[in-house]
């Protein structure tokens, strides 16, 4: 009998969190559809929130549909969906003895069956809870991050997507290492064929960017986390030199609740007309920005694995990353590894690449091999030796 794996598939719906168009939902998208793609594929079910659209994944597996809180505050309705009406979707899938696999430890109830697998992406919000305590208050900051960990320890095994964030896992959580497998995380398969100068162009246009200008790319979040600070400073010291100092800040920025803060720093700093705001981007145009970009750049304090920075390697964009938590373990010698909050080191990297077009092109070499040597058909043949030890097949 084959094996039959219930993959949560939220995560891919438009209006769940806000994972679809991140990297959780990527993680989802990829995994199942790489899944499917093996020589010997499991038998899937997804899990699927019953009020939106469905994912569009796995077209012939049947789905569990998860019913929505209703009525109360929208905490309420949230944590009754997560810990108990998502577990009582999968009640009878478990004691069938299927395995389940949640695809972030942040939507599993507090509670799980048998044979339960869970990723975890990153430990943020514990390994920086000084940044995200904000005004809730010591007790209810707490109470949050027990629930959200309970899952974790009752798991069969946990997926871990670095070994930076399962060191984590065992230092801040005291979890077996042996509990814990490794799947690193990989570039959409699009991103290996970049599109030519012609199609770069009219994207960039397109997206109101300066074509004609060489600018230096952010794909991301704005809160203290991804420490723009640092960025934005080095970029006023680029144009003090001279040197080439135009930064596209790609994302729903502007929402965020951190970004009248940001835009009053891009004030101060006089960088009004070097910034440029295109909003989100849609996952078609990215290739495009990636490659045609001096360097992407990730100031970030903290990442569980840092997909961005290996998408934009395999568009052979040169990389400018924090010498922090995965990124070194995920672009290795293929790009400009700074310490992080160096204002000093990070106008050294930028200004490096933009005065020595070979050292940007030898860059962008290593940067295509490194992203190569990750996949999600690697990804998901881990993941299925996973899942069969769990079922007790191996």
């Amino acid at each position: 009998m084959s094996l039959t794996v219930v993959c949560d598939a939220r995560p891919a719906q438009p209006g769940f969190k806000a994972h679809a168009q991140r990297g959780i939902g990527r993680y989802c998208r990829e995994l199942v559809r790489a899944l499917e793609q093996l020589p010997r594929p499991p038998r899937l079910e997804l899990l699927i929130q019953a009020e939106l659209p469905d994912p569009g994944l796995a077209p012939g597996a049947p789905r569990l549909r998860a019913a929505h809180g209703t009525g109360g505050p929208p905490l309420v309705r949230r944590l009754l969906g997560q810990h108990w009406l998502a577990r009582r979707a999968l009640a009878r899938p478990w004691s069938q003895g299927k395995v389940v696999h949640f695809m972030s430890h942040l939507d599993a109830p507090c509670r799980v069956g048998p044979r339960t697998v869970i990723t975890v992406h990153d430990l943020i919000i514990q390994k920086l809870a000084h940044r995200f305590r904000g005004q809730k208050g010591r007790l209810r900051f707490g109470a949050e991050r027990w629930l959200e960990t309970r899952s974790l320890y009752q798991a069969a095994r946990i997926i871990a997507n670095s070994e930076h964030t399962k060191r984590d896992l065992v230092e801040l959580l005291g979890l077996a290492p042996e509990s814990i497998t490794v799947t690193h995380l990989a570039a959409a398969p699009g991103l290996a064929a970049p599109p030519g100068p012609r199609e770069r162009e009219q994207v960039l246009a397109r997206l109101g960017l300066p074509w004609e200008q060489p600018f230096f790319l952010y794909l991301g979040g704005v809160d203290q986390r991804k420490d723009l600070g640092t960025l934005l400073a080095a970029l006023a010291r680029l144009k003090e030199q001279n040197l080439p100092h135009h930064l596209v800040l790609a994302g729903r920025l502007q929402s965020n609740r951190a970004w009248p803060a940001l835009a009053e720093k891009i004030r101060g700093l006089g960088l009004e007309q070097s910034v440029h705001l295109p909003g989100f981007v849609e996952e078609a145009d990215l290739p495009a920005l990636f490659a045609s970009c001096l360097a992407f750049v990730y100031p970030t304090l903290y990442e569980g694995f840092g997909l961005p920075p290996l998408e934009a390697m395999a568009c052979g964009a040169p990389v400018v990353v924090s010498r922090v938590a995965s990124l070194p373990e995920v672009v290795g010698r293929a790009g400009i590894l700074v310490e992080p909050g160096r204002v000093d080191e990070m106008a050294a990297a930028l200004a490096s690449l933009a005065r020595d077009r070979e050292l940007a092109r030898e860059l962008g070499r290593r940067g295509r091999e490194r992203a190569a040597g990750f996949s999600w058909q690697k990804t998901a043949q881990r993941t299925l030796e996973v899942y069969r030890e769990v079922a007790g097949e191996l």
